[in-house]
Formats: structure tokens, sequence, C-alpha cells
């Protein structure tokens, strides 16, 4: 089953109708777009159309088998995983639906709708005194769907409805139009119609975020479609939240396809799907839900493989390097597979002869080299990987910094080297402060070296000879203290 398919048979389960008053639910007229949806396409109504239109209900039933198909259809997706057989669920399903056509008859036939015109707007949309909200809506929703009636072109249902509501102030009344809006862009390609498409994926994900939003301004519009710089006004001001949620929707649907985010490479292709995560990542939950989520995350999986991997962490770089960009890329990786996979691929870097030979023939001093082993020691504590693995990096960098400091004589050079004994120390004091030096073994050896330097008679006459003559002596004693405690060895 695909995305999709799950997301639908939710959709379905979400919207179990056990009233009349749940047909008109958000949820339940989604379940009615999506199980009717080829119908009410060929006839151009919505949802909300079909509900508040007792002639719809009837063409609908009276169309061969399609109110079966649709009732068949919603049954079995809402029973799947219960003890409750299809047949009943049918039944009750039927019952209904009559009820619905019932009451949509007594409610029509007392106060029957008239078309809107500018004329008559103040009166048919506004509130009447003692008027219960439910009865409200339904009365309003009944006076759009006469005054769409006949209308059976999506665009021109949009600009009848932007027409007569644009200039409605107050979100009660506004709010009633949302829903035959939001079930026009459910329609195929009436969102490209309406407002346009961006010539690329990546443009069109930035857009409708900002759409999404309403951070837009009706400048910014495309020239075309005629009705883009409309729309624009909309999201940015108008209160439409169930229109909302629809390009939210075609977010998803964006970020489900194949089309690239941006004209760069993969690396700057895998930033900005992460950028776009975050941006959609909220204190209350993740913007378009586990779709939008999970369609981010295959795109993530998809730039990290073996075929990918070294163009997205730079190419021709060097192998340490590689490594320390992957530990890098895999603190902000957003998907399962992102984690799992640049897991992989850096222990198996690090396990081969390569890695060691990389780090011994690097261009840079011993410095450079044991700096470098650091920071992928560094960079692999702050990845938070499973104590395993952590302690396998870990160890292939720490006992290669041995190796390192081993084969030069570092210390025994040092030790050897033209300088005082206090500069001999400081050098030591400082790898250990600013984390040169890795692994406990490393660090111990390197901190017996300072005591021994410091033991010697000549070290603190040497250190205070070397600060110059502006430094006052306590204040170059103090900041000894403050780089021995840096060291850990104070």
């Amino acid at each position: 089953m695909t995305d999709q398919q799950k997301a639908e048979a939710q959709n379905f389960k979400d919207a179990i109708c056990e009233e009349v008053p749940d047909f008109f639910s958000r949820k339940s007229r989604d379940a009615i777009g999506r199980a009717a949806g080829r119908y009410l396409q060929s006839v151009r109504i919505t949802p909300t159309e079909l509900l508040h239109s007792t002639r719809h209900q009837r063409v609908f039933s009276d169309a061969g088998q399609t109110l079966m198909q649709a009732v068949q259809k919603t049954s079995i997706a809402q029973v799947k995983g219960t003890q409750m057989p299809v047949s009943e669920r049918v039944r009750r399903l039927y019952e209904l639906t009559d009820a619905l056509h019932k009451t949509c008859l007594e409610k029509l036939e007392k106060d029957p709708p008239e078309k809107l015109d500018k004329d008559n707007l103040p009166d048919l949309i506004g509130m009447r005194p003692g008027e219960k909200p439910d009865d409200y809506a339904f009365r309003v929703r009944a006076v759009l769907t006469e005054t769409l009636d006949g209308v059976k072109d999506w665009v021109k249902k949009f600009e009848l409805l932007h027409e007569i509501g644009h200039s409605i102030t107050g979100i009660e009344a506004f709010g009633h139009f949302d829903p035959f809006i939001a079930e026009i862009l459910r329609a195929p390609d009436a969102a490209k119609n309406i407002f346009g498409q961006m010539a690329s994926t990546g443009e069109e994900v930035e857009r409708l975020m900002a759409l999404y939003r309403g951070e837009v301004e009706p400048f910014e519009a495309p020239d075309k479609p005629a009705n883009a710089k409309n729309f624009y006004a909309l999201a940015k001001s108008g209160y439409i939240p169930e229109t909302r949620d629809v390009i939210l929707r075609l977010l998803i649907r964006a970020l489900e396809s194949s089309g690239k985010l941006t004209r760069g490479n993969l690396g700057a292709e895998l930033e900005q799907v992460r950028a776009i995560y975050n941006k959609l990542k909220t204190p209350n939950g993740f913007l378009g839900g586990e779709e939008c989520e999970t369609a981010l995350q295959k795109r993530e999986a998809s730039l990290l493989s073996d075929e990918t991997i070294d163009l997205v962490v730079g190419g021709r770089i060097d192998i340490s390097e590689k490594i320390l960009m992957a530990l890098q890329l895999r603190k902000g990786a957003i998907s399962e597979k992102g984690l799992d996979y640049l897991s992989k691929y850096v222990t198996s870097v690090m396990g081969q002869p390569d890695f060691e030979r990389a780090v011994s023939s690097n261009e840079g001093s011993l410095e450079d080299k044991l700096a470098l082993l650091a920071k992928i020691h560094k960079e692999t504590k702050a990845n938070r990987f499973p104590p395993r693995i952590e302690d396998r990096i870990c160890n292939v960098a720490e006992e290669l910094q041995a190796a390192l400091l081993e084969k030069s004589n570092f210390y025994k050079k040092l030790d050897g080297r033209q300088a005082t004994t206090a500069a001999k120390a400081l050098k030591v004091i400082n790898m250990l402060a600013d984390g040169t030096l890795i692994g406990s073994g490393n660090v111990k050896f390197a901190r017996k070296t300072v005591h021994d330097f410091m033991k010697k008679p000549d070290f603190l006459e040497s250190y205070i000879a070397e600060g110059s003559a502006e430094t006052d002596k306590k204040a170059h004693l103090k900041d000894l203290e403050q780089r021995l405690k840096a060291a850990g060895l104070a």
C-alpha cells in the first residue's frame, strides 16, 4: 500500500458518521470527495454542494451504481480491523444518507435559498436573530450552492466565489466560502488553473509554504492565470483554514514527486530537504502530518547511498575530510535510513587501511593531523551514536592518534628542542586545553609529560621570563592557572 493509499484509508477511518450532522464535518466532506470523486469531477460539483442540494443528491443517487460504489468503498475502509461486517456498515450508511436527504429537503422547503448577488449579500449572509450556528451554516452554504448552480467550470466557480466574497469582513461569514474554495482546489489541475504553477519543484514547494503561511503579496503572483493575484490576496489575509489545508496537501504531493528542489549539486539538495523539514517542524507537530514528514525523509534517504555519497560529501576531497563531513551531515539527519546509512559509511571507511594512510600522508603538520582526528572524535561524541558504534569510531581515532605521536617521536623531539622548559610545557598544555589530544592513554601520557616539565627547576622562571613587560606577573601566573585547568592539570 502506497503512502497516499494509507492516508486515504485513514481518512475514511477518521470520518465515520453516526448521525446526520456528522456528514457536514471537514473530515466527512473530505471522505465524500474521495469516495465519490470521479462522479463529482464529472459533474463539477463539490462535496459541500452535494450536501446542500436535494437536486444534486437525487441526480447522484440516480447515477447508476455511483452511490452504491461510494458507500461500499467507504464501508470497507471503515470496518477494516473491526468485528463489524461490511454489510452492516453499508446498511447503516444507506440509512444515514436517506436521513440526510430528508433533513436537507425539510430545511430547503422551509427556507428556499436564493442566488447571491451584491445587493442581497448582507441579508443572506448575515446571521438572523435567534438563529443557531448549525442552522446558520447550513442556510449560508445552501445559498452559496444555489449561487454556483449551473456553473460547470472550477475556475469560474472560484471567480464567482471570490467576486461575491472577497469584500466580506468577519470570519463567520467568509468562513462559509472557504469549504467551497478548498474543495474546488482538490480537483485535478484546478489549483494550477487558478493560481498557476512554478517552473521547478523547488520553487513550487517554496511558494506553497509561503501561501500556506500567508507570507505572500499579490504583486508576487504570476501574471497568468488571471486569478493568481486574487488567490494570493486571499492567502495573505483571508480566513481560509480548509483552503490552507489543501495547500498543505499540494505541498505534500510536490514533495512526493521526483522533481529537484534546487539547481545545485546533491549536497545543496540535501541541505534544502533538511531546511524545508525544519521549517515544517513546529512545537505543535509536523505541518502536513506524517505524510509530509515521510516524503522529506524519503528524499533524504534517496540522496544518501553508495552511488551518491561521494558527491554529497564533497567529491574528491581527502578521505578523512569526507568522514568529518559525513559526521556533520549525520547530526542533521531527519530519517532513520539517513542515520543508519551515514553510520555504516563512517564505520566502514574508518575501518579501511586507506583511512589510516590518508591521515598519515596528509600534507599538513603533525598538529594538523592530530587536530583532524580530534574533530572526528568530537563530532562522533556529538552524534549520539549507539554506544557500541561510538566506541568503535572513537577507538580508531584514538589509536591512530597514538600511532602518529609514536611514529613521529613527538615528545622526544619536543624535549630535545631548542626552547625554554616553559615553552615546551605550554605546547602540550595548549594541545590538552583545546582538545587536540584524545583518548585516555594519549591524554594521560601528555599530562605526565607536562608534569615532568613543570618539575624542572627552571620551569617557573622561564615561564615568567616569557611574559611581556606590560604583563603583570600576577596576571601572567593567573593565565597559567587557567590554562592548566582547561588542560585538566590544575
